[in-house]
């Protein structure tokens, strides 16, 4: 094997060895929380992959029981090979602990600990069927490439997997159709991990509503999110929940939008109204959108950012 060959083994093997380490530890955990023997508290956590081998992990323990406080840490963590050790100082300790094999144990020095399994991520709304009389704009159908032939952009791709990817640099993506009042518009997309990018330079896009207005994608997951964040109208209103799931896993939009109503020389009556459910959640509940300029119809847009998010399964019930 010369040498060139062998440079290239070895960035493959790199590469996948990268793809590989990213998926065991970044992600959703829950089990228990032991402030002491006799006490016992659900938990969960959220690991966030902060780059170049390291992670921020958020635990809470939450108590029903409105005496019996809970607990919140923030303790960050290095990757070694097949683990990730913790060792960091929260709410006044030491701790130490590791995640190995999907389990997440985490020791404070007198004692405390917490227990957790990481869980399956998934948004219960993937792969929704659309309804009789929906507007089919991307069909989706497990390893079949779907028909692009309903948008404006011939740069994005279809691929194997039933999705729509964003090419990047080549700009947003629209549907030839278009819309005003929505009953239901239906978007699922799949972020790509980028664990060295941070704020908006993690994984951006996002999802205009009859060409005008916006409902964020980003990878947020973890995050104390803002406006900008995914979920959020940009600017103007952040989700009542962060609902972002970990990168690389199908996560989902439910939108209604009610288009503003427009007297004769284009002043506005009634602005328009957004509800949104982010994976099963609902984050915004017939939210006024003022601004300087409406309209009352458009096509829906993908946005490109510079990124390569995957689309799938996009349909639209039109009316109210």
């Amino acid at each position: 094997m010369n040498r060139s060959v062998s440079l290239k083994c070895l960035v493959v093997l790199i590469c996948t060895a990268n793809t590989l380490w990213a998926g065991p530890f970044m992600g959703q955990y829950k089990g228990t929380f032991y402030p002491d023997q006799k006490v016992t508290l659900p938990a969960t956590a959220t690991v966030v992959d902060e780059g170049q081998g390291d992670y921020r992990i958020n635990i809470h323990a939450i108590s029903d029981d409105p005496t019996l406080e809970g607990a919140h840490i923030e303790i960050m963590a290095r990757e070694f090979g097949s683990q990730v050790h913790l060792s960091s100082r929260a709410g006044g300790y030491d701790w130490r602990g590791e995640i190995r094999e999907g389990r997440l144990v985490a020791t404070s020095q007198y004692g405390q600990r917490f227990e957790l399994e990481k869980i399956e991520s998934k948004s219960p709304r993937a792969g929704a069927k659309p309804p009789s009389g929906a507007v089919i704009l991307l069909p989706f159908k497990e390893g079949v490439k779907p028909d692009l032939s309903g948008w404006t952009n011939p740069e994005w791709k279809a691929r194997d997997n039933g999705s729509m990817e964003s090419a990047k640099g080549t700009g947003a993506n629209r549907t030839k159709r278009q819309f005003s009042d929505i009953k239901q518009l239906h978007v699922e997309f799949k972020l790509p991990l980028e664990p060295n990018g941070r704020g908006q330079g993690r994984a951006n896009s996002g999802v205009y509503v009859i060409d005008a207005y916006e409902v964020q994608v980003l990878d947020s997951f973890g995050l104390v999110h803002t406006s900008g964040d995914c979920g959020g109208l940009y600017g103007l209103a952040r989700a009542k929940v962060n609902a972002c799931l970990p990168p690389e896993t199908w996560q989902t939009y439910d939108i209604t939008f009610r288009a503003p109503r427009l007297g004769d020389g284009g002043e506005v009556k009634e602005l328009p109204e957004i509800t949104v459910v982010f994976n099963g959640v609902k984050i915004h509940d017939k939210l006024q959108i003022p601004r300087r300029r409406h309209r009352t119809r458009g096509p829906i847009q993908l946005q490109d950012h510079g990124h390569s998010i995957q689309f799938r399964n996009i349909w639209i019930v039109e009316g109210q």
